[in-house]
């Protein structure tokens, strides 16, 4: 199977969010692997001017390397978006290379039939076989309801449920060594994870291992208001 990660961390491979995207990938098995750092990446904003879809259909005229990124998406067979949650969504560069997909899209109107939004715009390219999966963390004790405009916005690009997500909250705390031993308990669940997930699917017991805290919430906001030093 060909599997892209595209990291949007800017901490490139120290990423908290890659190391729970890697335990998947481990837990996935033999697989053949491309990573793309978005950090890394030379890319500029979508202008706009929708040259992608008349003067030179399916090509972008910014010269730069997301036609490489299309290219990516179009050899694999799943896709891992590997990213931490910034300002409840995701990091700027990342949702630039979201942007800059729009020539993979034809420009007619259709309707959705899934319920989302009025309305779309039906893709270049067979895309019924790829898979996608979210891996996040983010600095909140928990990551439920902080990640609604993230789902929202995967909603659109995939359709309602047509792609997995391991969203995890004090993510801070995977670079924290003196935490190793519980962090690591949590990393072997999401290679449960990756295991099942090419197994047909990730199962109630391991979602309930993924969906458990680290730490309580109130030790884990102390933890996290005492890392700044400086008082309220």
């Amino acid at each position: 199977m060909k599997i892209l990660v595209i990291n949007g961390s800017p901490k490139g491979r120290a990423s908290n969010s890659l190391k729970l995207a890697r335990a998947f990938l481990e837990g996935m098995g033999d697989n053949e692997i491309k990573e793309i750092p978005v950090y890394g990446l030379d890319l500029s904003p979508c202008k706009g001017c929708f040259c992608c879809w008349g003067k030179t259909p399916g090509i972008c005229i910014i010269n730069d390397d997301m036609d490489r990124v299309i290219k990516d998406e179009l050899w694999a067979d799943v896709i891992i978006w590997s990213f931490p949650l910034y300002y409840y969504n995701v990091p700027g560069p990342l949702k630039i290379l979201i942007d800059r997909q729009l020539p993979m899209n034809l420009p007619f109107m259709v309707d959705r039939g899934d319920g989302i939004g009025n309305g779309g715009h039906p893709s270049r390219y067979d895309m019924s076989g790829k898979r996608h999966v979210l891996v996040s963390t983010c600095g909140f004790y928990t990551a439920d309801g902080n990640y609604d405009s993230v789902k929202s916005m995967f909603d659109y690009i995939c359709g309602k449920s047509n792609y997995e997500a391991i969203f995890c909250g004090q993510g801070e705390l995977f670079g924290v060594p003196q935490l190793k031993g519980r962090t690591d308990e949590y990393l072997e669940a999401v290679r449960k994870a990756g295991s099942e997930y090419m197994s047909g699917g990730i199962t109630d017991a391991t979602r309930a291992r993924l969906n458990k805290l680290l730490y309580p919430k109130e030790v884990y906001e102390q933890m996290a208001n005492s890392s700044w030093g400086i008082d309220k």
